[in-house]
């Protein structure tokens, strides 16, 4: 027992002394690296690291004349290469856990950028959960450049407002690194990610009045999806085409959905979905795939420019019925373009045919883009109207009727 105690007090002083973890690092010795952009020129890898000036986006000490983020860009053979010759300009070992998004460029894109991600998925600092974006007709450096005039962090900026995007409209999805690899790696099912390009004058939207500016000059915008095949760039959607696919991978949590004004009205009625349940079953028949597709959604009415009269309950129904037809063909027209122009399953279908039938996706999974191509999709939508908003019928049918 006296063995013990002595023991215990003896490792008293030890343990105060060498607690603590062994490779922390004060924050002022690191650079805070939030955003990352990959391009390729020749044979080298172009890494570019936006960083936070954190002096300026303090209110406390910002002056407002410095940039809230710094702009480093090195080249190397390989990612790693290039990311550690950014201490040569750099004034502080860069600090990669809380990065945003990572860019690729379109020109690497569409060479194949599979390379590139090694480092990122093999480096314990990474995390990965931030989003992969693609610079639609540019260079990914050239975006990462780029000052946006509401957040003072470009990186939270393309951050938020693809998250608001995906959340409330559709057409676009935040897919993270993680999930590109899974999409990498597994058969069944082909890339999507969302493109992101530079509206109106590159040059100005570098500079300090780009912020400043009520009406700046240069401006980032989220489009439709790129595709891949494997990790190769092959071309763009539609923004329809990209809404439809997010439809079909059960993606969309609230859009708006714009259809004729019943009974052959001039005028447009606004319905705004609020909530979509996706299900989808395989089948094989006759050595032939097919998927069967059902969407229910509910809405309300979110703008009407006629005077249809929504106290009746067929104009209701009709309403339904010209939505669901919207849906449908939106879903119809992303099913088409990828099976007749890129030939490649973007949906996952694969994946169903996987879990349903096994034994037959043995026979198929070496060739399943070309299985897709020709396979059998059928789709059925229901639409409910729930509410009308503040009131029923809208007050153009007053208008119309004095």
């Amino acid at each position: 027992m006296k063995k013990t105690a002595f023991f215990i007090l003896f490792s008293i002083p030890f343990l105060l002394f060498s607690s603590g973890c062994w490779n922390s690092r004060e924050l002022g010795e690191l650079g805070i690296a939030v955003a990352l952009g990959i391009d390729k020129e020749g044979e080298q890898f172009v890494a570019t690291v936006q960083l936070v000036n954190s002096g300026e986006i303090s209110n406390l000490q910002g002056s407002g004349t410095r940039a809230p983020v710094v702009i480093y860009q090195e080249k190397g053979k390989t990612i790693f290469e290039a990311i550690r010759k950014l201490t040569t300009t750099a004034p502080r070992k860069t600090f990669y856990p809380h990065l945003r998004v990572l860019v690729i460029g379109e020109e690497l894109a569409r060479e194949g950028f599979s390379k590139s991600l090694d480092l990122l998925v093999r480096d314990q600092e990474m995390r990965p959960d931030f989003y992969i974006l693609i610079a639609k007709n540019s260079k990914a450096s050239d975006v990462l450049s780029i000052i946006p005039p509401v957040e003072k962090i470009p990186a939270q900026d393309m951050f938020s407002k693809l998250e608001t995007s995906q959340d409330v409209w559709a057409p676009t999805l935040g897919v993270t690194l993680g999930e590109l690899i899974e999409d990498l790696v597994v058969s069944g099912k082909q890339p999507v990610i969302s493109g992101i390009e530079i509206l109106g004058d590159y040059n100005s939207g570098k500079m300090m009045e780009n912020l400043q500016s009520s009406d700046p000059p240069s401006r980032l915008k989220f489009t439709s999806f790129s595709v891949f095949q494997m990790d190769k760039l092959q071309g763009w959607l539609s923004v329809d085409e990209s809404k439809g696919v997010n439809y079909i991978n059960g993606n969309v949590k609230s859009t708006i959905v714009v259809v004729p004004c019943p009974n052959g009205e001039n005028g447009h009625v606004s319905i705004e979905l609020l909530r979509t349940n996706q299900k989808r079953k395989s089948d094989v028949k006759a050595n032939h795939p097919e998927v069967s597709l059902s969407l229910k959604a509910e809405g309300n009415i979110g703008e009407i420019s006629c005077s249809a009269d929504l106290t009746k309950q067929k104009s209701i129904k009709d309403l339904e019925k010209l939505t669901e037809a919207d849906i449908k063909d939106v879903m119809m027209q992303s099913i088409k373009v990828a099976q007749k122009e890129y030939k490649l399953d973007i949906f996952g279908f694969g994946l169903d045919v996987h879990r349903s039938n096994p034994k037959y996706w043995k026979t198929v999974k070496n060739n399943w883009d070309e299985k897709f191509s020709t396979m059998t999709v059928n789709i059925d939508v229901e639409v409910s109207i729930r509410k009308f908003g503040k009131r029923t019928n809208s007050f153009i049918s007053e208008l119309e009727g004095s």
